[in-house]
C-alpha cells in the first residue's frame, strides 16, 4: 500500500470564494480522502462556474469555447503528470473525456466517477456527444456511480463492460448533518421567525425545471385555506426559475403568506433548515441519487421523496413517504395526510432509521481508496 497516493481531480467546476456550494460533494469528499493520506490534487474549469446550461450540449459553438478553456486547463496536469499515480475525473463530457485523452498519451490508470446529469442526457443527445462518451467510458479502467439507477441506466444506454461498473455513493459529512437538541431548534426558529408549532415544509435546490419546485408549488395549490393555515413553507432556493416561481407563489395570497424564501447556505446553516423542518419536500422530476434526501434524514428529518431515480433506494417506510413523481396531486395528497394525522409524523421522528449512515462520506473515502490502491500499484 502507498502511504501518499497522488491523484489528479478533474472536474468541470469546483467551489470557489464566490460559489462555495458549487460541487460542494466532490469537496467533500476530497477533503475526507485527504484524511486517508490520499494527495488529491484539484483540476477544474472556471468557466463552468458562470456557464453552465445543461442544454448547451447541443450548441457546437458554445462546447467549443467550453473545451478550448478546458483544455487550456488541462496543460498544468501534463506539467505534473509523473507524479499521479490515477486519474480521477468526476463526469463523462469534459473531465473525463479529457482523462480518456491523457490516458492513451501517458498510461496512466483513469478511475471515472459518473454523478448522473450527464448520462440522462444521452439517449436525446447528438452522435458526437454520443461518441465522446462511449470514448470515454471505454478508456476507464473503473466507472463509478452513484446509485443503482444509474448503473442500470448506464448499462442500458452503453456498452460498457458490468465488471468495471462501481456504486459508491459520493457520501454526506454526518459531522455537518445531524439531529440537534430541540431547545437550540426553538431557538433558531425564533431566529429566523419561523412557527414554533405548525408544520414546516422545506425544499432545497436549485430552482431549475429538473428540481420540480413547481411541482411543490402546484401540490401547495390544492391545500384547502384550513390545512394551508397548518402549514409553512421554507424554499431555500436560487436559480433561473426562482421569478416565476415567486409570481405564482404571489397570486395565491395565502400560500404567499406563509411562504419563506432563503437563498443557497453553507452546510451549517443548512443543518438547522433541515431541524427546523418537520418534513423535507424532494419534488424532483428526475434525481440520479438526491444527497439533499440524505442529508435531512441525517438531521432527523422525514422525506417525501418522488418515485423517481435513485430516491426510492433510500426512502422506507421509516423515514419518509414516495409519491409519484411529475404528479402534485399525489404530492398534495401526501401532505393532506400528514397535516391531517400528525400520528405519522410522529412515527417518522421516532423511527428514522440507519439508512443514511450507509451513505457516509468516510465509508464512501474508503471505497474510493481501495479502488486507487489497486489501480496505483
Amino acid at each position: 500500500m502507498m502511504d501518499n497516493m497522488k491523484i489528479a481531480v478533474i472536474c468541470n467546476s469546483y467551489p470557489t470564494r464566490i460559489n462555495k456550494n458549487n460541487q460542494i460533494f466532490i469537496k467533500n469528499i476530497n477533503d475526507e480522502l485527504t484524511k486517508l493520506a490520499v494527495d488529491c490534487n484539484v483540476y477544474y474549469n472556471p468557466i463552468f462556474n458562470y456557464w453552465s446550461d445543461p442544454s448547451s450540449h447541443k450548441n457546437i459553438f458554445a462546447n467549443l469555447i467550453k473545451y478550448t478553456f478546458f483544455f487550456t486547463g488541462l496543460v498544468k496536469i501534463i506539467f505534473n503528470i509523473k507524479s499521479y499515480q490515477i486519474l480521477n475525473p468526476h463526469g463523462v463530457i469534459f473531465s473525463g473525456f479529457s482523462a480518456a485523452i491523457l490516458k492513451s498519451i501517458f498510461k496512466i490508470p483513469v478511475i471515472l466517477y459518473i454523478h448522473g446529469g450527464d448520462l440522462n442526457l444521452y439517449p436525446s443527445a447528438s452522435p458526437y456527444y454520443q461518441k465522446i462518451y462511449d470514448y470515454t467510458i471505454n478508456r476507464s479502467d473503473i466507472v463509478i456511480v452513484n446509485s443503482n439507477d444509474i448503473k442500470n441506466k448506464l448499462l442500458s444506454y452503453t456498452n460498457v463492460n458490468s465488471k468495471i461498473v462501481r456504486v459508491i455513493s459520493p457520501g454526506i459529512n454526518l459531522d455537518h448533518f445531524f439531529p440537534l437538541p430541540k431547545n437550540k431548534v426553538n431557538l433558531f426558529k425564533k431566529r429566523y421567525h419561523i412557527s414554533q408549532d405548525k408544520i414546516i415544509l422545506l425544499f432545497v435546490g436549485n430552482a431549475i425545471k429538473r428540481k420540480g419546485l413547481d411541482i411543490f408549488v402546484d401540490a401547495l395549490s390544492l391545500l384547502d385555506p384550513n390545512q394551508l393555515n397548518k402549514i409553512e413553507v421554507m424554499f431555500c432556493t436560487n436559480g433561473p426559475e426562482l421569478s416565476k416561481i415567486k409570481s405564482k407563489v404571489s397570486k395565491l395570497h395565502l400560500l404567499h403568506s406563509i411562504t419563506k424564501y432563503f437563498d443557497k447556505v453553507d452546510q451549517t446553516t443548512l443543518n438547522i433548515f433541515y431541524n427546523m423542518a418537520t418534513v423535507f419536500v424532494f419534488p424532483s422530476r428526475d434525481e440520479p441519487l438526491g444527497l439533499v434526501g440524505l442529508e435531512a434524514i441525517a438531521s432527523g428529518t422525514p422525506v417525501i421523496g418522488a418515485n423517481i431515480g435513485g430516491i426510492p433506494e433510500y426512502i422506507n417506510d421509516d423515514n419518509g413517504i414516495l409519491f409519484e413523481s411529475g404528479n402534485p396531486h399525489d404530492l398534495a395528497n401526501v401532505i393532506k395526510k400528514l397535516i391531517d394525522d400528525k400520528s405519522q409524523l410522529i412515527k417518522f421522528t421516532s423511527n428514522l432509521g440507519s439508512q443514511h449512515t450507509k451513505h457516509s462520506i468516510h465509508r464512501s473515502a474508503l471505497s474510493l481508496k481501495s479502488l486507487y490502491e489497486i489501480f496505483s500499484k
